[in-house]
């Protein structure tokens, strides 16, 4: 019996000094390359200081400790990444060398048939599928999808206006996460579900739970990203397989309605423009797989959903607990739009309400951190980079550098003035990433935004109220505000 133990214990003991030999045998990379890195654990590498400081602080925890350093070493459990802090270099590597840093590093594989998106391709078959996508957020077609929008605003008013009414207090991220829904089933699918008055409708359901992956499996892949192939294996999915199957027949349904009425190129959403790339265009292969198609459709929704409902409500947020914000952005709309409701042409010339929100995006970036990984050996202001080596930009380090920023954390849109603004450095804001790789969906976004925010403003004058917690503390594990975004609202006189 006891010999049985202490062989059982034997093994134990052996697999465990093999996995902690395996986790650590890339923790010596960055002492090789002669670059400085914080003491790594020997199996969860840096990632421990994430849950001590959380995803923001830890990012200016080390971007000062390193602070006269061009780049640091990192180690997300076994992986190494290296840390770029200067700013010439970021350029460089988003622009001028471009082509060695052509791939985005995605945390997991997505099972087909979403795999085809654009986060997720690589080299040459990234190039085709973004060639063919981009003219679907040219000036002429954003303004065929601004109607979605506008329509999509009213409908938000008059939800407004009921909780202005009754005096109810609003939790800016709750409320205005239902509107992005909305317009991203109108823009991308062409679908009315209006999610304000009916929270729980299918592509609503379904569309949260895809951007809520299964945090045991996440984690665990974070912790080893190797598991991703074994779990797919096992038939194990970090995004429920359901939900994605019911995309699979939202966009069917509506490729097939189309043909069957007639309406292929009459409803002006993103899957009508990318169906219709090949017949605009006249050239060959110059349409999307079906694989292809599905992968966009998702990301439409992934990518749209949270970062346009974050910048939305941190910046109705922000102007709301700034009553002299909210006094000139309201006197620019009232010059600017008249009573005429906002739109694709107006919202264009209301360069205020655009520092306001550029100043949000920097103190609470969705993008908080861009990466993309060297394709090949090369070397940038004098540093060398080895092919497969993850790159990691710490856009929130750099977004709260004081010596960029003074009073980084003060909300003060007067940065972005032209003046300010031609006086930085032109990548020490990075809201949607720089050069060929970056967000190809950022004036839609941007769009959406401005059209929505101009709406509400507009009509109302939003106020503190009793829940309101300000300075915001930003959670550890999310672009979320720990005490939430709550206001009220006023109609104007």
């Amino acid at each position: 019996m006891l010999t049985t133990l202490a062989i059982i214990a034997a093994i134990l003991a052996l697999l465990a000094y093999m996995f902690v030999r395996y986790m650590s045998a890339t923790h010596n990379t960055f002492k090789k390359m002669g670059i400085d890195n914080p003491p790594p654990n020997p199996i969860i590498g840096n990632f421990g200081n994430v849950f001590k400081y959380g995803i923001f602080e830890v990012q200016k925890v080390f971007y000062n400790q390193y602070i006269d350093k061009k780049v640091y070493g990192w180690y997300d459990s076994r992986r190494p990444t290296m840390i770029v802090k200067d700013l010439d270099m970021v350029k460089d590597i988003f622009v001028k060398n471009f082509n060695c840093f052509v791939d985005r590093h995605s945390l997991f594989e997505v099972d087909p048939p979403f795999s085809d998106n654009l986060l997720n391709l690589k080299g040459e078959h990234w190039k085709h599928v973004r060639n063919i996508v981009t003219p679907t957020f040219s000036s002429s077609r954003l303004k065929k999808m601004a109607h979605h929008i506008e329509r999509n605003t009213k409908i938000m008013l008059e939800n407004l206006q009921a909780l202005q009414e009754s005096g109810t207090e609003v939790e800016a991220r709750d409320f205005l996460s239902a509107f992005t829904l909305d317009v991203i089933a109108s823009t991308g699918f062409g679908l009315e579900i209006n999610t304000l008055k009916n929270p729980n409708n299918p592509f609503a359901t379904e569309a949260k739970k895809v951007i809520n992956p299964n945090p045991l499996l996440f984690s665990l892949i974070l912790l080893i990203p190797s598991l991703t192939k074994l779990f797919s294996r096992l038939g194990l999915s970090i995004l429920p397989q359901k939900s994605l199957q019911y995309f699979v027949k939202v966009v069917e349904a509506a490729i097939e309605e189309r043909k069957r009425d007639g309406l292929e190129g009459k409803v002006n959403d993103f899957l009508d423009l990318v169906m219709n790339a090949e017949k605009e265009t006249g050239e060959p292969h110059k349409e999307l797989t079906r694989s292809e198609l599905y992968g966009q459709a998702l990301i439409f929704i992934f990518a749209g959903y949270d970062t346009v409902s974050t910048v939305l409500s941190f910046t109705l947020f922000f102007i709301a607990m700034h009553p002299d914000c909210c006094k000139r952005v309201q006197e620019e709309i009232d010059e600017k739009c008249g009573q005429t409701s906002p739109n694709y042409d107006n919202v264009q010339s209301l360069a205020y309400l655009d520092m306001c929100i550029n100043e949000s995006i920097r103190l609470a970036p969705p993008a908080f951190l861009i990466n993309r990984v060297c394709v090949k050996d090369t070397e940038v202001q004098g540093v060398k980079f080895p092919k497969d080596m993850v790159v990691a930009v710490p856009v929130y380090a750099i977004h709260t550098d004081p010596e960029i920023w003074p009073e980084p954390d003060k909300f003060d849109p007067k940065r972005f003035t032209p003046e300010n603004k031609e006086s930085r450095h032109p990548y020490a804001h990075l809201p949607f990433g720089q050069g060929p790789r970056n967000c190809i969906g950022m004036r839609l976004a941007l769009l959406e935004i401005k059209i929505a925010l101009a709406t509400i403003f507009q009509k109302f004058t939003p106020t503190r109220c009793s829940k309101s917690v300000y300075p915001i503390q930003l959670s550890k594990m999310g672009v979320r505000a720990n005490d939430g975004l709550w206001i009220k609202f006023a109609a104007r006189k």
